[in-house]
């Protein structure tokens, strides 16, 4: 391509130097159509073109393409039946090219850079003898080609030096040109504005005028070296100085030196650039660095002082980062971490597979095994704060809390993740003693209250005579607190059973509406005092869901017996049972005070009462909601509520369809 474009014919109109080549093979060789093609990156173009109309066709379809490869002639006898171009454009199309014979033209480097060809719309043969005739012509082909005539030289010539003057002038550096007696003799525009010079106070004097003082003897000497010894060419000098302005002041300054020959002497091109600007922002940037390392060590000491296990991934999944506290609660070295395939090795299967199924109800969307359970909250920018079983390398177990979060670059990319997992071992010792004395504590309450409630009942209903109206008043506020006991008991039992494991579950495929009716009619009489009605509508069709019918009851009814409890007194309670893509949704509507902002985020925690009071005018304990969240994800479904102060409540659950 460099010698094609330094022939500067490309793009050029006809010349009939060519012309008479071109049309001279026509004549010898009887041939409808003869060219002279220049063969680029992209095209064959027709410097001269006699029997074709187009000026240039694409280099992927040219027979020119192939015979520009070779050293010798090439000679298609019938294109059609060749398999190289049977099949070609212009030989299904117009040209519709049948014969072809091309050699290949030089630039005076030795390089390819065009062709002579010939061609027919008939098959045809071609001799020795016609391969001789045809070398002969483009042996002429490649004089003309090689030859620029007077006029071309003196515009190219006139070009380059206009191009030469444009770019010194206009060039961001000074350029100074001396002799070998290192005296001045161009000064360039950017030379009189770096210097504060003008062209006539340096041109014929010596350059090291432009120099800081102290420079000046060593500059003379050094030009004079240059003058005696030489640089050699395509060779550059390059150093930095502190030049001098005409006021006095200095800057320092970048300078390359290279040699040139005029009239058999040497001269030297100097080009000079103002650094001032580069050495204060290198300057800045050291002090940064310095800044930086003293922050990355003070971050890197507070990573690894810490108790807190740090793991950083990239977004191709591999461990980065692999604190030392993350070394010292785990057992494995950072090196030993980026060398596994997946962090996997620190969980237990059985907590990733329950953890695909809970993350694949909460997002509403399937999860995949693997790396994306760890990290697709994260990726929503949704918080992920959840309880692992971490392997040590020795097999041991440890229970943490694993906070998960997404790293974004300045520009919002993601960028990796980082998990931040806590030892909280003690906490559960703590925390399974406390489960273990409510626990007791529940059970060996269950009998007596059992009992108390029973003898309740008997002198309510008279087994020890008739009782005084004013005792029976007490005997009713006592029942009532006993029954309040009694649900709290349950309740209490209930939450142990879940967090240990031991509830039941015995899922049966039946339809959810009956399920509704059932709690719907258990919960009338604990509505009754509030005077609240439920008005219950579904959907079409049956809603199959796979549930254990008491526990999915026991929801309902809480659902229920809340609303009911907040909805205002002659109010009424709206029950919607509706079918949407893959699940069943139960949704349980009040009209009352609604769930203030700062209570919203701890609804589902235990014993979490939005007015924890001991005046309170609404009963409970608090636990109702956690199981009912605890039920309805071991159901593999979702839970969750919405709120307008002041306007309506709605808690819902989503269950999915079975098959």
């Amino acid at each position: 391509m460099a010698a094609l474009c330094g022939l500067n014919i490309l793009d050029t109109p006809p010349e009939e130097r060519f012309d008479r080549i071109t049309r001279s093979a026509q004549r010898m060789f009887d041939c409808p159509i003869a060219l002279m093609t220049l063969v680029d990156s992209e095209r064959q173009w027709f410097k001269s073109r006699l029997g074709l109309d187009v000026p240039e066709t694409p280099r992927n379809i040219s027979f020119c393409a192939h015979a520009i490869l070779r050293n010798f002639p090439f000679v298609i006898p019938d294109a059609a039946a060749d398999p190289r171009f049977a099949d070609n454009p212009l030989v299904l199309g117009p040209p519709h090219i049948r014969f072809y014979a091309g050699i290949p033209l030089r630039a005076d480097n030795g390089a390819l850079v065009a062709t002579l060809c010939l061609i027919d719309r008939v098959p045809r043969s071609f001799s020795d003898d016609d391969i001789a005739a045809l070398c002969d012509l483009a042996q002429w082909a490649e004089l003309e080609l090689n030859v620029y005539t007077i006029k071309q030289a003196t515009e190219v010539s006139r070009e380059k030096e206009a191009r030469l003057r444009a770019i010194v002038e206009h060039a961001g550096d000074a350029i100074i040109t001396i002799d070998d007696q290192g005296l001045v003799e161009t000064f360039n525009p950017e030379a009189q504005r770096l210097f504060a010079c003008r062209p006539d106070q340096i041109i014929g004097g010596s350059f090291s005028k432009l120099v800081a003082r102290h420079y000046r003897a060593a500059v003379t000497s050094y030009v004079r070296a240059l003058a005696r010894d030489g640089i050699g060419d395509g060779v550059r000098i390059n150093r930095q100085v502190f030049g001098q302005r005409s006021d006095g002041t200095r800057f320092p300054a970048n300078l390359v030196v290279s040699e040139m020959h005029i009239n058999g002497r040497r001269a030297f091109t100097g080009l000079v650039r103002d650094i001032s600007a580069r050495r204060r922002k290198a300057d800045e940037m050291k002090r940064l660095n310095r800044r930086l390392a003293e922050t990355l060590s003070l971050q890197q000491a507070i990573l690894n002082s810490n108790n807190y296990a740090i793991i950083y991934v990239n977004v191709h999944g591999q461990v980065i980062m692999f604190n030392d506290g993350a070394q010292r609660m785990l057992g494995y070295s950072e090196a030993e971490m980026r060398t596994q395939s997946s962090l996997l090795v620190l969980h237990d299967p059985a907590e990733l597979e329950a953890r695909v199924h809970a993350l694949s109800a909460e997002l509403g969307r399937p999860i995949r095994p693997g790396a994306e359970m760890f990290i697709a909250k994260a990726r929503e920018r949704l918080p992920d704060e959840s309880e692992w079983t971490y392997i040590r390398k020795d097999g041991s177990r440890l229970p943490v809390l694993l906070s998960v979060s997404a790293v974004w670059d300045d520009e919002n990319a993601l960028s990796g993740f980082v998990g931040i997992a806590q030892d909280i071992s003690e906490r559960k010792k703590m925390e399974n003693m406390k489960n273990e004395f409510i626990s007791t504590v529940s059970h060996e309450l269950r009998t007596p209250m059992t009992s108390i409630k029973g003898s309740l009942g008997l002198l309510a209903g008279g087994a020890a005579g008739e009782i005084p109206v004013r005792a029976k008043v007490l005997l009713d506020i006592a029942s009532k607190n006993c029954d309040r006991l009694v649900r709290l008991i349950n309740d209490i039992l209930d939450v142990e059973k879940i967090e240990s494991g031991n509830m039941r579950f015995e899922p049966v495929v039946q339809p959810l509406l009956p399920l509704v009716e059932q709690a719907i009619a258990a919960t009338h009489a604990f509505a009754s005092p509030f005077k609240v009605s439920f008005d219950l509508r579904s959907d079409n069709g049956d809603l199959m869901v796979a549930a254990d019918t008491d526990r999915l009851i026991q929801v309902i009814v809480n659902l229920l017996s809340n609303a009911a409890k907040f909805a205002p007194p002659g109010g009424v309670v709206e029950v919607r049972l509706l079918r949407q893509p893959g699940y069943a949704r139960l949704s349980v509507t009040d009209h009352g005070p609604g769930i203030p902002d700062q209570f919203r985020s701890r609804i589902f925690q235990k014993f979490a009462q939005a007015d924890a009071s001991d005046t309170r005018p609404k009963g409970g304990t608090g636990l109702g909601l956690n199981i009912s969240k605890a039920i309805i994800e071991r159901h593999r479904g979702r839970i969750d509520f919405l709120s307008e102060c002041g306007v309506r409540t709605e808690f819902f659950f989503e269950l999915p369809l079975a098959a």
